[in-house]
C-alpha cells in the first residue's frame, strides 16, 4: 500500500514538474535580440561561478571532479536566485542541463528558442 501511495505521489510530482517546465519556457521573450542578451547574461554568471570555483581550488566545470561541477552549479544557481530576475531564471531553466553550466556552449541553444 505504501508503495502505491509513493508511486502516485511521484507521478503527481512529475506532472507538476512538467507543468512548471512548460511555464518556465513560456516565461521569457522569444525574439533573437532578447534571447542573445539573456544568453550573454547567463553565460556571464556561469563564467563568474567557474572563476570563483577555480580560485577556491575546486577547478572549473570542465574539470572531471564532481565537486568542481557542483561548485559551478551551486554558484550559478545562487547568483540567479539572488538576482530575483524571473525572466533570466526561466531562460536558464529552459536550457538543457549539460549546456546550462557550460561556459563554452554554442549559440545553438538560445537560437533554437527563437520564434519568428
Amino acid at each position: 500500500m505504501r508503495l502505491v501511495v509513493a508511486m502516485v505521489a511521484f507521478m503527481l510530482s512529475s506532472v507538476g514538474l512538467a507543468a512548471a517546465t512548460t511555464q518556465a519556457v513560456n516565461g521569457f521573450p522569444r525574439d533573437a535580440e532578447s534571447l542573445r542578451a539573456l544568453d550573454n547574461a547567463q553565460l556571464r554568471i556561469v563564467r563568474r561561478a567557474g572563476a570563483q570555483c577555480w580560485h577556491l581550488g575546486e577547478g572549473g566545470f570542465g574539470s572531471h571532479s564532481v565537486i568542481s561541477r557542483a561548485c559551478v552549479m551551486n554558484g550559478t544557481e545562487g547568483t540567479l536566485a539572488s538576482l530575483h530576475d524571473p525572466v533570466l531564471k526561466a531562460f536558464s531553466d529552459a536550457l538543457p542541463m549539460h549546456a546550462r553550466y557550460d561556459e563554452y556552449r554554442a549559440a545553438y541553444y538560445w537560437q533554437r528558442l527563437v520564434i519568428n
